[in-house]
């Protein structure tokens, strides 16, 4: 279907001898049953977008292109290098000054790109139609200086490339990979605008202790060794319970070993470059709920605890564009047990807070709390809670999370509905919500990420509020018992 589609569209050229196929490099993958095509190659996108959606529209584009162009024939460049003479301004017949040397390619025929369109970026530059001695003018130069640089850390898609070469999972299990590591806080995004990935404290400490307990099974090539011995039982060239015999005979001592052995990540402490700031003493890094952080080596005599970064130095809270509502004074950022939060920088005397969403870092606004009604959970029998939705009211356990319990507002008798409702009216009435400020006077919405201020106009106010800030900071993580 598809190769008379494009014979008669765009003309023998661009169909090839015989069909293209195309095998993995990996020869372990499952990922036949991954496959989608079009049922139809003559749907084309522009004759069905009426009948779609925007997004669907433009994930059918992808698919109809991707499938169409894959048995189109290959595109054909030219590798061309372009020697350009620098000579004197208004005098082209002087001698060069100097020879700019520039290597790309150019595209001679479209072949598959006919469809898919011609790539913007890459790593060889496209360079445009030029002729012998045609005369060209620099529009801008910029010297740059390249140093030697580590590799670029992951994506979400370069990591699932690494998956996919050194075979691990298949496609139908990346997306669950790379998503269950970020739940459970192993890596973390760069900030809300940075997508690159770096792995948080949590998560070294756990690869090291599973590389420690179990080094078979966390070797790279475990999971590949292990589909190579289910093939080989599938084909009947192995036994099963051998199989089975050997894994669990190793893995048991290492359980073992690893229940009398291995020390908790929490008992751990390593020595820091730093002097405590309460009493002088040196101070060394731990591990707890939020990761690593810095502590007094004399704890629990002396409690000071301050985060640290990246790099391990201690950090002073950051003061924000955020305006508090409680008592209208700055905020800083700062992390707590349940993740990143604005607190007010005159805590304790103000405990206003302002949370942040741990995956886009935009504020979270408050709400009216859940008004408590007589209804009874149809799972635990508990009282009901009642919140206002874009849908509507809507009614969950007051115990959630540990019941999940609903009840659907269509079920409940029209009379009770209205009086549920009038509750709702003045309960929304007695417990208005405060709106959230910047401190240039603007109100913010859910979208918003708070800037850091810290650093800008160096006042000594400024000064002053960041160092009680700091101390704030401090006395809050020893009275939450982060430190413990």
């Amino acid at each position: 279907m598809a190769r008379g589609f494009i014979q008669e569209k765009y003309g023998p050229r661009y169909l090839p001898e015989k069909p293209n196929a195309f095998a993995s490099s990996n020869k372990a993958a499952q990922e036949a049953h991954e496959a989608i095509r079009p049922t139809d190659v003559a749907l084309t996108p522009d004759r069905v977008k009426s009948y779609l959606s925007e997004e669907q529209f433009k994930l059918y584009r992808i698919i109809w292109e991707r499938f169409v162009s894959c048995q189109m024939t290959n595109a054909q460049w030219d590798s061309t290098t372009v020697l350009i003479a620098a000579t004197p301004v208004g005098n082209p017949g002087a001698p060069a000054l100097g020879i700019f040397k520039t290597t790309g390619r150019s595209l001679v025929f479209d072949g598959f790109y006919k469809v898919s369109g011609v790539p913007g970026g890459g790593e060889e530059p496209i360079l445009p139609p030029l002729a012998e001695k045609q005369p060209v003018a620099p529009l801008q130069v910029e010297p740059t200086q390249h140093f030697t640089s580590p590799p670029a850390r992951y994506t979400e898609a370069s990591l699932q490339k690494k998956l996919e070469e050194e075979g691990i999972g298949r496609p139908s299990t990346y997306a669950a990979i790379i998503s269950t590591i970020q739940d459970r806080k192993y890596v973390q995004q760069l900030s809300a605008r940075d997508r690159r990935l770096y792995a948080t404290d949590l998560g070294k400490v756990v690869t090291d202790k599973l590389i420690e307990g179990f080094p078979t099974i966390m070797d790279v090539a475990y999971t590949r060794t292990m589909e190579a011995e289910l093939d080989k039982i599938e084909e009947e060239k192995h036994d099963w319970t051998a199989m089975l015999r050997e894994f669990y005979g190793p893995f048991r001592k290492n359980l073992d070993s690893a229940h009398t052995t291995m020390t908790h990540a929490k008992a751990e402490m390593e020595p820091a470059p730093f002097k405590c700031g309460k009493c002088g003493a040196a101070t060394v890094y731990r591990f707890g709920k939020n990761g690593r952080f810095l502590s007094c080596s004399r704890y629990p005599d002396c409690e000071f605890a301050a985060p640290i970064d990246r790099e391990g130095n201690p950090q002073t809270p950051e003061l924000t564009d955020i305006l508090c509502p409680t008592c209208n004074s700055g905020m800083t950022r700062r992390v707590g047990r349940f993740g990143p939060f604005l607190g007010c920088v005159n805590y304790p005397a103000c405990k206003g807070i302002v949370k942040i969403d741990m995956k886009k870092g935009t504020v979270v606004l408050p709400k009216v709390p859940p008004l408590a009604t007589d209804l009874a959970c149809p799972k635990c029998a508990s009282p009901l809670n009642m919140r206002r939705s874009k849908r509507g009211p809507w009614l969950s356990c007051s115990t959630y999370p540990k019941c999940r319990g609903r009840l659907g507002w269509s079920v409940v008798e029209p009379e009770k509905q209205e009086a549920l409702e009038k509750q709702l009216v003045a309960h929304e009435a007695a417990n208005p919500v405060p709106p959230i400020h910047t401190s240039d006077g603007k109100v913010i919405g859910e979208d918003y990420i708070p800037r850091i201020i810290e650093g800008e106009g160096d006042t000594a106010s400024a000064a002053s509020e960041r160092a009680a800030a700091a101390a704030a900071a401090a006395t809050a993580l020893a009275d939450t018992g982060d430190a413990a």
